[in-house]
This record gives C-alpha cells, sequence and structure tokens, in this order.
C-alpha cells in the first residue's frame, strides 16, 4: 500500500489557506469544526471524494454555523460518526440526514409538518414510515456488541442531604425558574 499523505489544516488565516492551496499532493485533510466554518469561502471550492464528519452532534442543530458550513461543503461521498444517539430528536436526524443526503426527507419544512406537526393517528404511520426509510443509512452499534467484557449497566441511587447553603441556593434557582416560568406562560 502506498503511503497517505495527511495534512493537518490548522494555524494561523495565511497557514491555513496556503495548505488549501497544495492539496493536490494531498490524500486526507484534518481540521475541526470551528475551522472549517472559518474557512468555509475556500472550502466550498474544492471537490471532494470524500467528506467524514466525527462528532457530527455538531451540526444536529440546523441552525448553527457549524451545520451550515459542513453542508457547503462537495463532496461525492458522506459519512458521519457520532456517539450520540440519532433518536434524541427528529430535528437533529433530520439535520444529520441533511448532510448526508441532502433532500432525502425533503425540506426542514415539509419534514416538520408531516412528522413533528402531524395529528396523532397520522403522527405515528408517518414516523413508521420515516424510521423504514433512513434505517438503511444508520449502523447503530450497541455497547453490548463490542465490549464484551463490560459488566451490564447498573444504577445506584444514593439520598443526600443539603448543606443550608446549598439548600438556600436550590430554593433561589426553583424560585427563579418558576417565576420565569409563570411569566413565559402569561406572555
Amino acid at each position: 500500500n502506498p503511503k497517505l499523505h495527511v495534512t493537518v489544516i490548522d494555524g494561523i488565516p495565511q497557514a491555513r489557506k496556503k495548505l488549501l492551496g497544495s492539496i493536490d499532493t494531498q490524500d486526507v485533510l484534518v481540521t475541526s469544526y470551528t475551522l472549517l466554518q472559518k474557512d468555509i469561502e475556500l472550502y466550498k471550492q474544492i471537490p471532494f471524494t470524500y467528506v467524514i464528519l466525527d462528532e457530527a452532534q455538531h451540526i444536529k442543530n440546523r441552525s448553527t454555523r457549524n451545520a451550515k458550513s459542513v453542508k457547503m461543503v462537495q463532496a461525492a461521498h458522506r459519512l458521519i460518526l457520532t456517539g450520540t444517539p440519532v433518536e434524541n430528536s427528529l430535528e437533529d436526524l433530520w439535520s444529520l440526514m441533511d448532510f448526508l443526503m441532502p433532500g432525502l426527507l425533503s425540506t426542514f419544512e415539509r419534514f416538520a409538518e408531516k412528522n413533528l406537526r402531524a395529528p396523532a393517528p397520522v403522527h405515528s404511520q408517518n414516523i413508521a414510515y420515516l424510521k423504514r426509510k433512513v434505517s438503511p443509512f444508520i449502523l447503530r452499534r450497541m455497547k453490548s456488541d463490542v465490549l464484551h467484557d463490560l459488566p451490564p449497566v447498573s444504577e445506584i441511587v444514593y439520598h443526600c442531604q443539603l448543606s443550608p447553603v446549598q439548600e438556600e441556593l436550590y430554593r433561589s434557582y426553583a424560585a427563579s425558574a418558576r417565576n420565569e416560568l409563570t411569566k413565559l406562560v402569561e406572555r
């Protein structure tokens, strides 16, 4: 196997621009979400064969700069890796799939209409259809499948008394949250 040429794109803006200008001799580029955002005008002009996002939960919110930036990158093939379960939120799932396969789940507005705001009987049918649609593209490994030597999860609950200062602080936060919630409800 020939040796892969890996380049880490970091440093000051001029250094990053120079590195990106000489990528013809590189096989793999590695950068951070933050630097990709800063250099997106350069990255979006480069046709990549593969773009692989590690810790893809950084793009789960469709309106963040992270999500908007990575979705501008041109790539023939896309892959994401995340330790965060994709079942956490349908909005998160839409953003991840929008990076992987733009258009598969339609626009966010249409997706929300079908999967977030639909009435109960239709909603469950839509969710079942959505699950069938995306499941071929998700490989979910369970900890028990990978780490056989781990004991089963156990939960231990310890009850303890708050100190007077901790109790006062807790009550203060609780009262503040209650007041804020009351104001929101009134509005």
